[in-house]
């Protein structure tokens, strides 16, 4: 066997052509091999993709509303729905009328009153007159024709007072028709033949700041009365009630959380000469006109709370507004009764 001699450390390491050429095949090799195994590779992917081309699938039709199994369900359920608004409408409108007619039927009331009154008050007038007269004839001692033309010329007197007419003046009114008032209002007060403002919003505002402090009190009793400071002429007594709940059986409240708002409230007068008087109010710079003309009809609704001693000056008021295109809502009000509301109460209705 051949062996290969060591080189000495002295001596150098010459170039060798053989193992240059072994080497150059031996990479040769490598890069064949690796073209081979690419296109062998290459056809292989080219084959399976070919194999995995499909058909197209046909286009899915559009889904119709038709075909859902809970269309004819829905269906009939809007059906029910639309009949029951059909018949709470009808409701709505039979509730409404009542109530026109029942407002109606209030200021119909309040005229055969004041007609009454009237003719109470002319009857005794001229019973007053006949027995007068009869008074007058019996002292003057007058003659059996004199007393009869006496007699006739009262009757004739008295007919033609029971026939004439009482002054009246025409007054301008709106549709008999009203509704509820759904926008802001603004409150007066007609009592003793004048009208005062009553600033509801500024007793509303003090209210609203009391909350925090009332809603600590609820928290062992179900209810809370307090007054407000003064605006005007006027303090307001107002209520705040809490929520019952299922726990809250007894006197003593038992949940924690709850839920209170405003269940009522009452104007209290501090002055009794409040306000302006009709000739005062119809002024150009009063206070009522101030207050009354500058407001849009669209946004606001006047209320008069009105007492049986100033229905002339409400009827005055009213015609003033009507001129202007407002819509006025009147409640009147028993003598001794307070302006007051609540949440079990109605709601003002314009016209």
């Amino acid at each position: 066997m051949f062996r290969r001699r060591r080189p000495l450390k002295n001596e150098s390491i010459h170039f060798s052509f053989d193992s240059f050429l072994d080497l150059v095949t031996n990479v040769v090799g490598i890069i064949i091999r690796l073209i081979l195994v690419t296109w062998v590779g290459a056809r292989s992917y080219h084959a399976s993709m070919q194999f995995l081309e499909l058909e197209p699938l046909p286009p899915l039709e559009n889904p119709k509303v038709v075909d859902d199994p809970l269309h004819a369900r829905i269906e009939q359920s809007r059906s029910e729905l639309d009949d029951a608004k059909t018949r709470l409408l009808a409701q709505l409108k039979e509730l409404e009328e009542i109530e026109q007619k029942k407002q109606a039927a209030d200021a119909n009331l309040v005229v055969i009153i004041g007609q009454r009154t009237a003719l109470e008050k002319d009857r005794r007038s001229l019973e007053m007159k006949g027995v007068a007269r009869v008074s007058q004839v019996q002292l003057a001692s007058l003659g059996v024709d004199d007393v009869r033309k006496q007699t006739r010329k009262l009757l004739e007197e008295i007919k033609l007072l029971e026939a004439s007419e009482s002054k009246k003046k025409q007054l301008k009114y709106h549709a008999p028709l009203s509704k509820a008032v759904q926008i802001e209002e603004m409150f007066f007060e007609c009592k003793n033949g004048r009208v005062a403002y009553i600033d509801l919003p500024a007793f509303m505002n003090q209210v609203s700041l009391s909350l925090d402090d009332v809603a600590r009190e609820l928290k062992d009793t179900f209810r809370v009365e307090r007054t407000t400071a003064s605006v005007g002429p006027y303090k307001l007594r107002y209520v705040i009630e809490r929520e019952r709940t299922a726990t809250d059986a007894g006197p003593t409240p038992a949940a924690s959380g709850f839920r209170f708002g405003l269940s009522e409230w009452a104007v209290e007068p501090l002055t009794p000469d409040r306000g302006e008087t009709m000739e005062q109010a119809l002024k150009e710079k009063s206070e009522f006109r101030q207050l009354a003309d500058p407001l849009d009809p669209n946004l606001t609704t006047v209320t008069f709370w009105v007492y049986p001693d100033s229905f002339e000056l409400f009827r005055r008021l009213r015609d003033h507004l009507y001129e202007r295109g407002h819509d006025i809502a009147g409640r009147p009000l028993p003598p001794g009764a307070p302006i007051a509301a609540s949440r079990h109460g109605t709601a003002s209705r314009g016209q």
